[in-house]
This record gives C-alpha cells, structure tokens and sequence, in this order.
C-alpha cells in the first residue's frame, strides 16, 4: 500500500486548500512589521494545525511546505519559516512565494547575504518578475552595493513603472537615496 493509496489524493488537496484559506485570511490581518493581531494568530496556528493532518511525506511536498512557510512568516518565526520555504524554493524553482517569503525571513534574521543569494536564484528562475528584481534592489541597498540595487531597480521599473513610485516610502532605500544614480533611476524627466 502507498502513501498515495493510504492517505488519498482528494484528501490531500482539501487539506491543502483549507490551509491555504487560514494563511491568506491571517495574512490580510498582519502588516507584516508590527505584532501579529490575535485574530490573525488563531488563523495562521489554525493552518499549521491543519497541515498537520498530512502524513510526513505529504506535509514535505512543495505546496504544504510553501504553506507551513507562509504561515510561519507571518507568523513573525522567521527561523522556523527558513527550512519549509528553502524546500518549497528549491523543488519547485518557479514558486516566486517561497523565493520572496524565505529571502524576507533571511533579511529580516540578519542574514542579508543569504538573502539576497536566495532572490537571486528566484530572478534566475523567472527573470521577468519585477517583485523580485524590486526586493534584490533593496537588498543590495542595505548591503551597500549600489550598482547592483541600481541594476535590478531599474530592470525592475522598466518591467512595471508602479514600482518607482514605491521607491519614495521604501526605508530600505534610504542608505542609497541620495545617490545621484538612484535619484536618476527613480525620478522621471519630462
């Protein structure tokens, strides 16, 4: 007998979905800065709870660890979130969340070299997202290396212009601001 045959499939993806419905529903309540708000806490356990349903095997597959990930990040356990997120990025290169959610939790645990190692696998995975040559832009600001915030600032906004009217709000920013390249980068000439 399988797991496949054990546990069945059906069985697999209504889990899967309800945890999926308990993260995007915490998510929308957390601002993902400040303290997560009890109600949004009660949901994110609650998927995590709900994955905990799969069998070992199953809770291991991409969309359930991309899920547990998630749910950990907004969570604010970002340590906790760095392991389901590394093996929902790397079975499936293409999922741009885990690139994105496990470079969030490296930055924001100090580790901005790996973090920037791990959105630059996800540009590499998928060239054309602007959200994650915008991220790597902010990353390599915080790291100092302003031709390389500069380069996937600008491929960004050349990819979709919304992203330079972020630049203005975005803290991590702030150490390139008044560099002449990032002032050109970002301000229109008419």
């Amino acid at each position: 007998m399988t797991a496949e045959t054990a546990f069945p499939r059906v069985r697999r993806q209504m889990i899967l979905r309800h945890a999926a419905g308990y993260v995007e529903l915490g998510e929308l309540l957390v601002d993902g800065e400040g303290l997560v708000p009890p109600s949004a806490r009660r949901l994110l356990l609650r998927a995590l709870d709900t994955l905990a349903e799969l069998p070992a095997e199953a809770r291991s597959h991409p969309d359930a660890s991309l899920l547990e990930g998630e749910a950990l990040r907004a969570l604010g356990e970002w340590d906790r979130a760095v392991t389901p997120l590394t093996r929902a990025a790397e079975a499936a290169t293409g999922r741009l969340e885990a690139w994105l959610g496990l470079g969030w939790c490296l930055k924001r645990l100090g580790r901005l070299d790996e973090a920037i190692r791990a959105l630059e696998r996800g540009r590499d995975a998928s060239p054309k997202q602007a959200i994650v040559l915008y991220n790597l832009a902010c990353y390599h600001s915080l790291a100092g290396d302003v031709p390389a915030a500069i380069e996937n600032l600008t491929q960004a906004i050349a990819l979709d212009d919304r992203y330079r009217d972020l630049t203005g709000t975005e803290r991590d920013f702030d150490p390139i601001r008044t560099d002449p390249r990032f002032q050109a980068a970002t301000h229109v000439t008419v």
